[in-house]
């Protein structure tokens, strides 16, 4: 699927907007994270992935929360 927009000011920076169709179909919303790269003459977004390794790297002793106790066992599950 392909779209026409353009580019305006956003502060002192450019922005592009991706039509809602074009979001909608590459699960991306507001304050989704996306990668920006310049190949040539052409601009490629792509989704921003995320590794464990950078995950657990922001984890804090102010972000680490405790254990939840959700009761005793239901099924099978061995403790």
């Amino acid at each position: 699927m392909g779209a026409r927009s353009h580019v305006a000011r956003w502060g002192s920076s450019l922005a592009v907007r991706i039509p809602k169709p074009i979001a909608e179909q590459w699960g991306v919303r507001e304050g989704s994270a996306i990668e920006i790269a310049s190949r040539g003459d052409e601009v490629v977004l792509s989704k921003r992935r995320h590794s464990l390794a950078e995950m657990i790297a922001r984890v804090t002793p102010d972000n680490l929360h405790s254990e939840l106790d959700t009761g005793p066992p239901v099924g099978h599950e061995a403790w």
